[in-house]
């Protein structure tokens, strides 16, 4: 896209932002719904008046389905040649413990629960230079709400558009110590927040709002403009590419200049001679054509990733749809309904209660806050005419029509009673049940996928950026099949490949990203740990009483996330050393004892040699 002088931006992508907020405010409509349905809203849809008592399902069903499964990486190469498998496993290695350094669990948690609310959810991919003890960068990921996201308008794909919007809160200290603004220049910023944009409910003087817009300029490369009312906070042209301050009189680098001239920030397309060095492959060993590397080093680019650092995560897919269908809309008539019978159920139980009958000219009187009415008797009735009424109606009904509004929102997710744990009556067997968990994760199934297709594509972000930014090698530890520690090493520039036919380098970034598919749902665990012990009891282990045997099986279910299978795993590879270290030394014993024979065998024979030579001497 074409984008206009620098003075001009600001007005040129606020005007942008107005146009895709004019064409997304429907869906923003819905998005707000969906956040208050899930919070239990009282709110019934085309009436003023709210239901006095509530039954949140929405809530009920959705934390049903919250996983806490994060899947497991995984990189092959496209084309197999035992050099590029090697990377790839060094890449899933990376992958790995990259994801370590993140708070997965807590960003699972946001995730799992954004994505059924509002049928998606948005992630950023950043590179943070400070990351890690020796501050040698890594990647950081933070959870967006749709809310926070406008597209572009007219596109359903993230990776189509030319230009899309983050829209979020922060305060005023942050904008001047993040973007070096003085407090004067801070008031100029938007303190107009829309409802909605923000992660938290702060306001008042010292919120204010930024948007972010990342687009595509007139190259395809990524860049990256950051406004708030009045006032331009970060204007980055390719924003992928390396940068570094210089002096605009001398050229010199900040550290270096003695002219005090004016810095200003300066992209680098090319590598520095300074990376040479590194430009070795895992072994140490210098690669193969790095004599033609620092013949032809200033043609060496630095890699600059060619897609937005957002990723979409969706629920289902839906046609020219940008989110997937969100579990609070699908479910929303049943929800809406049964608010309606919740609070008449709850208007008849208040009208409820005993009514007390007594004479007209009986001196005892009642308090009319507490029974609600008083039947009175006509004059000369008799005391046995003192009695009560009960006046309460029933509810049976209701309560019915409730709980067949409530299964009917559980099969349009596809939920059974099994499924969430509870009794059910049309599952009396083990099998049964076992049959009822299966087909409720098949129809839920399809999110799994979802979610394991968002982290593949983070995986490549973390990769990709590794690339970009990741100076001299990474040290990578990893556990083998054994259960052995291992170390590799991941360095950029063992993905810098020379194509002959264009005379320049490139990265080799054409490796397949995915999932382990050996990664069990939270409910399937049972069945797989259960298979496990069958193996062990079947002896397709090894010999069921054998400690290696036994730490193989307690590797599993480790994997399987058995409780407690981490403690047994310490003990039994103990038990494996331990009989390794008395193997090892009868095995030394056995060889010093053959020694000890082959010794004496030479000894004999040269006792008996000596003794033939002695007596041949005495003959002659």
């Amino acid at each position: 896209m074409t984008i206009p002088k620098k003075e001009e931006r600001r007005h040129y992508f606020a005007a942008l932002l107005e146009e895709a907020l004019a064409d997304y405010s429907e869906t923003l409509d819905e998005l707000a719904l969906c956040r208050e349905q899930y919070e239990g809203s009282k709110k019934i849809d085309g009436s003023d008046e709210e239901a006095t008592a509530t039954r949140n399902i929405t809530y009920e069903l959705i934390e049903s389905q919250v996983s806490a499964d994060i899947p497991s990486p995984k990189v092959d190469s496209f084309v197999f040649t035992r050099e590029k498998s090697r990377r790839a496993t060094s890449i899933e290695r990376l992958c790995h413990q990259s994801r370590l350094r993140l708070p997965l669990e807590e960003f699972n948690s946001r995730d799992e629960r954004m994505t059924y609310v509002y049928g998606g959810s948005i992630w950023q991919v950043e590179w943070d230079a400070e990351a890690g003890a020796r501050k040698e960068g890594g990647v950081k990921i933070s959870c967006i709400s749709p809310e926070q996201f406008i597209p572009q308008p007219g596109m359903t794909e993230l990776e189509d558009m030319d230009y899309c919007f983050l829209y979020m809160r922060t305060t005023r200290e942050e904008l001047c110590r993040r973007y070096g603004v003085s407090e004067e220049q801070s008031l100029r910023a938007s303190v107009d927040c829309r409802e909605g944009a923000g992660a938290t409910e702060a306001s008042g003087r010292d919120a204010v709002t930024l948007a972010v817009c990342y687009y595509k300029n007139e190259q395809g490369e990524v860049s990256r403009f950051i406004w708030s009312g009045e006032l331009t906070l970060s204007d980055e042209e390719n924003f992928y590419r390396r940068r570094r301050v210089r002096c605009r009189r001398c050229g010199q680098s900040a550290s270096l200049c003695r002219c005090r001239g004016k810095a200003e920030m300066e992209a680098e397309e090319l590598l520095c001679e300074s990376a040479l060095p590194f430009a070795r492959s895992a072994s140490g060993k210098r690669r193969r054509g790095t004599a033609k590397m620092a013949e032809l080093f200033g043609e060496i680019p630095y890699h600059a990733p060619k897609e937005f650092p957002l990723i979409l995560r969706r629920n289902t897919s839906v046609e020219r749809r940008l989110l997937g269908t969100s579990d609070c809309l699908i479910i929303r008539p049943q929800q809406q309904q049964i608010n309606k019978i919740e609070s008449r159920i709850h208007q008849k139980l208040m009208r409820a209660g005993i009514t007390p009958m007594m004479p007209e000219d009986a001196r005892i009187t009642l308090n009319n806050s507490v029974f609600g009415q008083v039947l009175k008797l006509r004059e000369g009735e008799r005391a046995e005419d003192y009695g009560t009424l009960d006046t309460t109606p029933s509810i049976a009904q209701d309560v019915t029509q409730a709980e067949r509004l409530y299964r009917q929102a559980k099969r349009i997710i596809g939920i059974t009673d099994t499924f969430q744990g509870e009794s059910d009556v049309y599952a009396q067997s083990g099998v049964a049940k076992q049959l009822q968990i299966a087909q409720a994760a098949g129809r839920l199934e399809s999110k799994r996928r979802m979610k394991q297709a968002a982290y593949a594509k983070l995986d490549r972000l973390i990769f990709e950026l590794h690339l970009a930014f990741a100076d001299g090698a990474r040290e990578l530890s990893f556990r083998d099949a054994l259960g052995r520690s291992g170390r590799d090493v991941f360095n950029r520039y063992d993905f810098l490949t020379y194509d002959a036919s264009c005379g320049g380098f490139y990265y080799d970034t054409d490796y397949l990203f995915s999932c382990e598919k050996n990664d069990a749902p939270e409910l399937a665990r049972d069945m797989l740990w259960q298979k496990n012990l069958e193996n062990l009891r079947a002896g397709t282990l090894g010999d069921p009483t054998s400690p290696v045997t036994l730490l193989r099986y307690w590797r599993s279910q480790e994997q399987a996330r058995y409780p407690f299978a981490r403690e047994n795993v310490e003990y039994f590879e103990e038990l494996a050393r331990n009989e390794q270290r008395e193997m090892t030394t009868l095995i030394d014993e056995a060889l010093q004892r053959a020694r000890d024979v082959s010794d004496g065998i030479r000894v004999n024979e040269g006792e008996a040699r000596a003794s033939e030579a002695r007596e041949a001497g005495e003959a002659e």
